[in-house]
């Protein structure tokens, strides 16, 4: 590649047009580097404010987008094998790492997110780390490009959906491994030592092994090429093929994983000039939100349904970037340090461009988090150059200097308030459909989810057909209206909703194990266990499935059968806090097959368990098996427990009690037994 041509700047008359190439800028007109320890207590102060900043994520729980798939519903993650993590793809994505990440916080917490989040947030300050020593290095100890750069990577409001949120644990991991890789190059490229090639591949293979958007890697290197003015040789293709076949492998296992969950768009749904004009207003709204980080959102919607008229603003961006964009690289054409940060940005956020529909949402701020470091770092650079330094007769450093204060201000309080936002699932949607009201199918359909688990069914079944009104074409949505009406004994209107859902999606194993729920519910015994047989065949990991065909099987009699499904339940997420129901059902069935013994010690471990908050269930365990201990003429022990179940709330009948107690009746009374 030939050396563009660079002029010595007259001292005495600026030059607007075409401004210095920073990569040549005489050592007298660069700022003086500081001593280590002052480069020590910049990262020190990065670090702190950033931990500072997003202090109210590490309370936050977990959402019902994503994080189920992820964790609190992911065998793999509660029984993780090697075999399970390295072939088995995860909600649409292959990133064997990252969930091997989530099954180690698993092991440390459970269900419960504060390990999930401290880990999120200590990926993020080594993150930020990382991009302070990889600019400093990069651009040889540029005291503000390193600051600057850094201390936006860490604070962004945009980088908050990549952290507080417990499912992109691929972005932070990713990120770590990539930033390894570049920190790792630039050493291979100080040293010309071959060796130093190996730990920038690995760290490249961890990286895609986290999140597949580690791809363009090799590209980014390419770039770095670029501004380091490596000439271009055989060695410096060659040094790139190990690194492009890792792509490669790693494109193929992210489109087959994409296409098996349906999260690719069908081809036809958009026409290629649709995608270029999602992909302009992406980009153009990605650079207006660097700036003004302001009403952002879990989900930013396509613009209207397939056949629809798009709207004026996706014309208008195409229009800005086909003007803006052209003439950018045309002032700084003989500029690396600008072509690079624009390379940088565009590397790695092409492939979200939307040219390839993947997912519900035209961006998304999540896939900013590597990106924005070329743009920081094409901004900021110009912070270190020579006081009065102009560019179209500006002065850059003093107004980018002012925007960088105003935009650290405007950032800290975002951060802090986007936080927040992910505290949990009621709290991602209402601010979701704040921002978008009546746009987005997923924020009413999964606040009706969060509704439906607090219980509040009438509002959910409102959210629930919004949802169906925005798009009555997908089953879970009829599911979780079913479940409504399940909840509230409408059992005639959920077998409705469960049957439509089928309709559209006949291989939907959660559909099919409800509507098995309410055929046991209306007598249909056998078809319920049909239902429930054919959705364990569809996802033999189904805890549903198998807790529904024990109840039915509990109400044919087939006891043995119950119990072996609520072990089964048991044995697929064994940490699971509410196996104890688990437990207290197989006692019950034990009880049945008069297995009193092995009842009594099921009781045990579902009373030893059982939260105590959860008394209702409480007293009917401890009732239960005061009557199995009677039955074993265990008199003093059927009498403490009786007595317990009586505190905890039960309706005991006195006459169980005295008969416990010695006196002359001696027929067992149950009395009302809380299920």
């Amino acid at each position: 590649m030939p050396k563009p041509r660079s002029r010595k700047p007259d001292p005495k008359t600026p030059q607007p047009a075409r401004p210095p190439a920073p990569a040549r800028v005489p050592a007298s007109a660069r700022a003086p580097a500081p001593a280590r320890e002052k480069w020590l207590l910049w990262l020190g102060a990065i670090l702190l404010l950033t931990y500072f900043i997003y202090q109210p994520s590490l309370d936050n729980g977990f959402t019902n987008w994503d994080d189920d798939y992820y964790v609190t519903q992911n065998a793999i993650v509660a029984h993780p094998t090697l075999h399970a993590l390295v072939t088995e793809p995860s909600g649409g994505n292959y990133h064997p790492l990252t969930m091997a990440s989530l099954a180690l916080n698993y092991a440390i917490s459970g269900t419960n997110a504060v390990s999930y989040h401290w880990l999120n947030l200590f990926l993020h300050l080594a993150n930020t780390a990382l991009v302070f020593l990889f600019i400093r290095k990069l651009t040889g100890g540029r005291l503000w490009t390193t600051v600057v750069t850094s201390l936006f990577f860490g604070i962004h409001p945009m980088h908050v959906e990549s952290v507080a949120w417990i499912a992109e644990r691929k972005d932070v991991l990713y990120a770590l491994f990539y930033l390894l890789g570049l920190i790792t190059y630039l050493r291979y490229l100080d040293r010309q030592r071959v060796i130093w090639l190996v730990p920038t591949w690995l760290a490249f293979v961890l990286s895609v092994a986290s999140k597949p958007a580690a791809v363009v890697f090799p590209i980014t290197l390419l770039a770095i090429d670029y501004f380091k003015r490596r000439p271009y040789s055989l060695r410096l293709v060659l040094e790139k093929i190990p690194f492009l076949l890792v792509s490669i492998a790693g494109g193929l296992l992210t489109l087959y994983a994409q296409k098996s969950v349906g999260a690719v768009a069908a081809p036809h749904q958009y026409s290629i000039f649709q995608k270029i004009l999602f992909a302009s207003y992406g980009t153009v709204m990605y650079v207006v939100k660097l700036f003004l980080p302001l009403r952002l959102s879990a989900i930013y919607p396509y613009p209207a349904a397939e056949g629809a008229p798009i709207g004026p603003e996706y014309y208008i961006a195409f229009a800005a970037l086909l003007i803006l964009l052209p003439t950018v690289l045309y002032l700084f054409r003989r500029n690396r340090v600008v072509l690079f940060g624009i390379a940088l940005f565009f590397i790695n956020i092409a492939l979200v461009l939307q040219f390839i529909s993947v997912g519900q949402a035209v961006m998304a701020d999540r896939y900013t988090y590597l990106p924005y470091i070329g743009l920081f770092f094409a901004l900021s650079w110009w912070l270190d150059e020579r006081p009065g330094t102009k560019v179209a007769g500006i002065s850059l450093r003093a107004n980018l200097a002012a925007l960088f204060l105003a935009l650290m201000v405007v950032s800290l309080i975002q951060t802090w308030k986007r936080c927040d936002v992910w505290q949990d699932a009621g709290a991602l949607w209402n601010d979701t459909i704040r921002n978008y009201p009546n746009q987005i199918f997923d924020a009413y359909n999964n606040r009706g989810v969060y509704l439906i688990a607090q219980n509040r069914y009438e509002e959910a079944l409102a959210d629930l057909n919004h949802a169906l009104a925005l798009n009555p074409r997908v089953a879970r949505a009829w599911v979780n209206k079913g479940s409504v009406y399940a909840e509230t004994n409408r059992n005639d209107s959920a077998y409705v909703c469960f049957e439509r859902a089928i309709e559209i999606k006949p291989d939907y194993p959660e559909a099919l194990t409800n509507r098995g729920g309410i055929r046991s519910r209306r007598g249909d015994l056998v078809g319920a266990v049909e239902d429930c047989t054919k959705a364990l065949q569809l996802n033999p990991t189904f805890r549903g499935a198998y807790m529904n065909r024990a109840s039915t099987y509990f109400k044919m009699g087939e006891f043995e059968k119950a119990v072996a499904d609520r072990r089964r339940v048991i044995e697929l997420d064994p940490r699971n806090p509410e196996n104890y129901i688990q437990m207290g059902s197989i006692a019950l069935a034990l009880a049945q097959l008069d297995r009193t013994r092995d009842a009594i010690a099921a009781y045990d471990e579902a009373i030893r368990t059982a939260p105590p908050e959860d008394r209702q269930r409480l007293a009917g365990y401890h009732l239960r098996r005061s009557q199995t201990w009677w039955r074993l003429k265990e008199r003093e022990r059927a009498l403490i427990d009786a007595q317990a179940a009586k505190r905890l709330g039960a309706d005991v009948d006195s006459a169980y009690i005295r008969e416990l107690e010695g006196f002359e009746d001696t027929r067992p009374r149950t009395g009302n037994v809380p299920r």
